[in-house]
C-alpha cells in the first residue's frame, strides 16, 4: 500500500478513527486489524512469511524464557555443584534453541534475499520489510534469552509489534521494551499528536518527492552507463547528487513513518540525527541508519569482541604491542566484521562488500592510529576544540564518506575506481562539462530544469535549515508552536504546496530505496 495513494490516505484515517473511538483496552486489536489488512495488500505470501517469523522467534523465546525461570527457582533449592550442573545443562538447551531459531529465521532471510543472485533458479519474491522484521525478531529473542525483560505471554500482542504497519517498509529496527511496551499502554487522543505527526510526514514527503523523487533520474543518467572517459566533476556530480538523494529519500520516509506512529501516541527509534554534521566516519554510522547501528552493536559486535578468541588476541597485543593495540584490534576486527555484514545486509553484489569494508578499514585504521594523530595536532599546536577544528572535522568527514558512495551507488566494481580516479586525476574543464551542450548529451532532452533546480534547491535548503537548528540543540517543532498562526500555518501549508508542484515534474513515485533492502 503506497504511502502516496488515497487507499493508504483512507486506510490511516480509518484505523486513527477506530483506533480512538473504540474502548482503551481495545486499541491493541485496531492496531493487529491495521497491520493485518496493510500487510494483506502486499499479498498473502508476504503475510504467511512474516506470520511464520514472529511465530518461530515467539515460540523459542517463550522456551528460553521457561528455562530461564526454572533455573532461577531451582538456584535457591540445589547446593552449589548441582546448581552449578544445571546451569551447564540450562545454557545448553539455550544454545540449542537459539541456534534451531537462527537456522530457520535467518535462513528463510538469506535464502530469499540471495538465491536469485546465485542463478539457475525461478525468480524469487521477496516479502515486504523481511530485513526488518527479521532483525527485530532476532532483537526480541536475544533480549529475552539474555534476561533483558520478560518474555510477551500474548502472541497476538507481539505480533502487533513485529507488524506495526508503518514501520514495514523501511524500518526502523524497533525494541520491544521500547515500541512494544508502548503499544500495551491505553493512549487517550491527543491533537497534539496528530499536529506534530502531520508535521513530521509533510516534512518527510517534502525530502521524498520534492528532492530525492527529482533527483534519482539525474543521477541514473550520469552514473549507470558505462561512460568510458566521464570527466571527473561529473562523476562528482553523480556522486554528490547521490549523497543528497540518498539522505532526502530514506530520512524523508523515516519522518512520515515517525510522523504515523505519532498520530497513535507511539514514540518510535530515532533512525537519523543530522549525519552529515558528523566528525568523523564512526560518528557518521552513529549518526545514520541508528536502528541498524545499534542492531549490529548490540547483537554482533559485543558479542564478538568478547569471544575468547578475541580476549587471546587482546591479551597478545597487550604483552607484544602495548595497552592501546590490546584495546584497538579486538574492536578493529568486529568493526571490519560489522561492515562487511551490513555490505552483505544490503545485497550480495560486490560493490556492497567492497562499500562495507571501505568503512570498517577506514574506521579500524582511524582507531588504530589515533595516537599518532593526537601527536600530529600537539606538535602542529592544534586546538582541537576550536570551531575550524570543528568545522574541518565535518568536511573531511563528509568527504570520506562521499568516496564510499562511488562503491555503493556505481554498481560495477572496476567503473567506480575508475570514476573515483577521474575525480582525482582527470577532473575536466567544469564549464565545458556543465555546457548546456555537454548536459544535453548526457540527459538527453532537458524538460523544466530549472524549475526542478529551483524546487531541489528549496527542499534542501529548508532541510539544512532545519538540521542545523537540530543540531544546535533546538526542538524544532516546539519552536514553531511558539509562533504567530501565520507562521505555524505556512509550516504546514509551503511544505504541501512544493509537493504538490514536484508531482509535475516527477515520473511518478520512485518508490523507497531502502524499501528494496
Amino acid at each position: 500500500m503506497n504511502f502516496l495513494s488515497y487507499t493508504f490516505l483512507f486506510f490511516l484515517i480509518s484505523s486513527l478513527v477506530l483506533y480512538y473511538i473504540v474502548p482503551k483496552k481495545f486499541q491493541w486489536i485496531i492496531l493487529l486489524t491495521a497491520n493485518t489488512v496493510f500487510y494483506a495488500f502486499s499479498g498473502i505470501g508476504n503475510f504467511i512469511f512474516i506470520l511464520a517469523s514472529a511465530a518461530i522467534t515467539f515460540f523459542c523465546a517463550n522456551k528460553v524464557f521457561l528455562l530461564n525461570q526454572n533455573l532461577k527457582l531451582k538456584k535457591t533449592e540445589l547446593d552449589k555443584e548441582s546448581f552449578k550442573a544445571e546451569k551447564h545443562s540450562v545454557q545448553g538447551k539455550k544454545r540449542l534453541i537459539l541456534s534451531l531459531m537462527l537456522f530457520i529465521d535467518v535462513g528463510i532471510l538469506v535464502y530469499l534475499k540471495y538465491i536469485n543472485f546465485l542463478g539457475h533458479f525461478h525468480k524469487i519474491f521477496l516479502p515486504l520489510g523481511i530485513s526488518y522484521y527479521t532483525l527485530q525478531t532476532i532483537a526480541y529473542f536475544m533480549d529475552v534469552y539474555n534476561s533483558k525483560y520478560e518474555h510477551e505471554s500474548n502472541f497476538l500482542k507481539y505480533f502487533m509489534f513485529i507488524s506495526f504497519f508503518p514501520q514495514l517498509v523501511m524500518g526502523p529496527i524497533n525494541r520491544f521494551n521500547q515500541l512494544g511496551m508502548q503499544m500495551r499502554e491505553e493512549h487517550k487522543f491527543d491533537f497534539e499528536n496528530i499536529k506534530h505527526g502531520t508535521m513530521l510526514v509533510l516534512y518527510g514527503a517534502m525530502k521524498k518527492y520534492i528532492i530525492a523523487d527529482l533527483l534519482v533520474g539525474r543521477i541514473s543518467s550520469i552514473l549507470d552507463p558505462n561512460f568510458k572517459n566521464l570527466p571527473g566533476c561529473l562523476a562528482l556530480f553523480g556522486v554528490l547528487m547521490y549523497a543528497i538523494y540518498q539522505y532526502a529519500d530514506f530520512s524523508g520516509g523515516i519522518h512520515m513513518v515517525l510522523g504515523f506512529a505519532k498520530m497513535f501516541g507511539l514514540d518510535m527509534a530515532p533512525n537519523f540525527r543530522q549525519p552529515y554534521f558528523s566528525t568523523s566516519l564512526s560518528n557518521f554510522w552513529q549518526r545514520w541508519h541508528i536502528s541498524l547501528g545499534a542492531w549490529m552493536r548490540d547483537y554482533i559486535f559485543y558479542p564478538f569482541a568478547l569471544t575468547k578468541g578475541m580476549q587471546n588476541i587482546s591479551k597478545w597485543c597487550n604483552s607484544k604491542l602495548g595497552r592501546h593495540f590490546a584495546k584497538s584490534i579486538p574492536a578493529c576486527i568486529a568493526n571490519i566484521l560489522v561492515f562487511i555484514l551490513v555490505g552483505v545486509w544490503h545485497g550480495p553484489e560486490l560493490h556492497f562488500f567492497v562499500w562495507g569494508l571501505y568503512n570498517g578499514l577506514v574506521i579500524a585504521l582511524s582507531d588504530i592510529l589515533s595516537p599518532l594523530f593526537n601527536k600530529v595536532n600537539e606538535f602542529l599546536k592544534i586546538n582541537v576544540k576550536s570551531k575550524s577544528m570543528h568545522v574541518f572535522r565535518i568536511v573531511r568527514t563528509f568527504i570520506i564518506v562521499n568516496i564510499g558512495w562511488y562503491f555503493d551507488r556505481i554498481i560495477d566494481v572496476p567503473k567506480s575506481f575508475r570514476y573515483l580516479k577521474n575525480t582525482f586525476f582527470d577532473f575536466g574543464r567544469i564549464g565545458e562539462v556543465f555546457s548546456r551542450g555537454y548536459l544535453v548529451e548526457i540527459f538527453g532532452h532537458i524538460t523544466d530544469l530549472q524549475s526542478q533546480v529551483v524546487l531541489v534547491f528549496l527542499g534542501c535548503v529548508i532541510t539544512f535549515v532545519v538540521s542545523f537548528l537540530q543540531e544546535n540543540n533546538v526542538d524544532v517543532y516546539k519552536a514553531i508552536q511558539k509562533k504567530n498562526i501565520a507562521f505555524r500555518w505556512a509550516c504546514y501549508y509551503v511544505p504541501l504546496i512544493l509537493i504538490i508542484i514536484s508531482f509535475s515534474f516527477s515520473a511518478g513515485d520512485a518508490g523507497f530505496m531502502y524499501a528494496q533492502y
